[in-house]
């Protein structure tokens, strides 16, 4: 009983504390530690706009999943993996918060993994349905993977830490429609934040 009520408290507030930091700029850090990345907004004008790379990866029900199929309309991409210990979930918690704030705003929102070697179908969905997250999930090997890091610009690496696998990441929100990168948010933002600049991403408003 001792631990539980340290283990509520970090699952409760936890989240809310970090998205606070990030919300005010108060933390930030030289290298690439997920938590205490700067918030960075890039948005591309009307004609400028970088080509976004088209992949096609498995969703957590095992369905086949392309870009291109769905970026007639405007499709928000991120990239996590459900081991992840810290800000993995930290993510989710604002994606959770943002999603109802960008309805009808983007089509779909793709969550690509960092750990195909865990994240399996049957991992994802057990994960999207024990935590009723209710966004597309996508896995696939390793080199296809690579690729699309690679092409929206993630950076990772791979750690050991207490004898498991650990993933140093970038945070990384990609807003893209019909074949192009509209904008990226790059760091942990609070929830209206991020909804705000989905939006005006969507709407050209650079």
């Amino acid at each position: 009983m001792r631990l539980l009520y340290p283990i509520l408290f970090a699952a409760i507030f936890l989240p809310l504390a970090v998205a606070f930091l990030m919300q005010s700029g108060q933390t930030t850090a030289e290298e690439h530690s997920g938590l205490f990345e700067r918030v960075v907004p890039v948005c591309y004008p009307p004609g400028r706009e970088p080509a976004a790379y088209d992949f096609q990866l498995v969703d957590q029900y095992g369905r086949q999943i392309r870009l291109s199929e769905l970026w007639s309309s405007p499709v928000l991409v991120t990239f996590t993996y459900t081991y992840c210990p810290d800000v993995c979930p930290t993510m989710h918690f604002v994606l959770n918060k943002t999603l109802p704030l960008v309805k009808g705003v983007v089509s779909h929102v793709l969550d690509v993994s960092l750990d195909p070697q865990r994240d399996s179908v049957d991992r994802l969905r057990a994960y999207a349905l024990g935590n009723r997250y209710n966004w597309t999930f996508l896995t696939g090997d390793e080199k296809t993977l690579e690729a699309v890091w690679r092409a929206y610009g993630v950076y990772r690496a791979v750690e050991t830490r207490n004898g498991q696998p650990y993933i140093v990441h970038d945070v990384v929100w990609v807003v893209v429609k019909d074949g192009k990168i509209l904008g990226v948010v790059r760091g942990l933002t609070a929830p209206d934040t991020l909804a705000d600049y989905v939006k005006k991403f969507v709407a050209r408003q650079c």
